[in-house]
């Protein structure tokens, strides 16, 4: 009897867990899926159908990535954030549900018909989130590679806000000189020496730029918030996500910043202060 459906995943499960994924089964099913041009749950419709040789040999090519570590949603080129799908390669951070607070606060904070800004844009998965949300605000995002910025392009044509986002390339503020309302940033906030404690998927694949900060994962943050009063409107918001346990650290930030303070901190669903809200003085 040659492989069906049913038999591959019933292989392929154990082999992902012996290599040490923690998603052996849900892997296997995505992998297979993508392999096959067919949805996840389209699988179990049809688990007896036989495999071709051509699709047994893709198959295994994927299954052979995932057990050296690489992660699912590069192999796929694509990852869900936000109830919505964005393309990812091993440019760009791949987005975390964490991040999808950046998205509410932003829905929550942007004032009606303005400009908003990203600064690490990466994916461009939030601000394109907020754009598809909104569709009265305009948005602006930097990064620092061109490779990064056409992943943010191309997502923002994705999801239908080309004609309402502009990308720059450049380090922080240095690309755009207005000022805006809205402030984003997802920055690097790991520390050098939290490495040995991540996952081999994220130590091994994803850009190191995005996400180490230095010996304490504050270098890019005591930066921005230096710089940033500089680039918000009166009455204008920062948003930033933040490592855990930074929060009496980025607040003494904030403080001897000068012109701005900290308006709140927002939990995530583990109920550690994941976001800061910034704001200036004056407002």
């Amino acid at each position: 009897m040659g492989w069906t459906i049913r038999k591959i995943l019933s292989w392929s499960s154990p082999y992902l867990e012996s290599k040490g994924v923690e998603s052996p089964r849900l892997d296997a099913e995505l992998l297979l899926g993508h392999a096959l041009g067919i949805k996840r749950i389209d699988l179990y419709l049809d688990m007896d159908r036989p495999m071709a040789a051509e699709e047994l040999e893709s198959y295994r090519g994927l299954l052979k990535r995932r057990s050296l570590k690489e992660p699912v949603a590069y192999i796929l080129g694509e990852k869900e954030f936000y109830s919505r799908t964005f393309h990812v390669n091993a440019k760009v951070l791949i987005p975390r549900p964490e991040s999808e607070l950046l998205v509410e606060q932003a829905l929550a904070m942007a004032p009606l018909g303005e400009k908003i800004l990203e600064v690490g844009v990466g994916s461009g998965a939030v601000i394109v989130s907020v754009l598809a949300e909104r569709g009265d605000l305009e948005g602006f995002g930097s990064d620092v590679t061109r490779q990064t910025i056409n992943v943010a392009i191309k997502n923002a044509t994705l999801h239908g806000v080309a004609n309402r986002a502009a990308f720059f390339v450049g380090d922080g503020f240095s690309p755009v000189k207005a000022r805006f309302p809205l402030i984003i940033m997802n920055p690097p906030y790991i520390g050098n020496s939290q490495a040995p404690d991540l996952e081999d998927d994220v130590l091994l694949y994803e850009p190191h730029g995005a996400l180490f900060g230095g010996n304490d994962g504050l270098d890019i943050i005591k930066e921005i918030v230096r710089n940033v009063g500089d680039h918000l409107r009166r009455k204008g918001r920062f948003i930033m996500e933040t490592g855990y346990g930074q929060k009496e650290k980025i607040d003494d930030l904030i403080r001897s910043a000068g012109g701005i303070r900290t308006h709140s901190w927002i939990k995530d669903l583990s109920g550690k202060d994941r976001v800061v809200v910034v704001e200036r003085k004056d407002g």
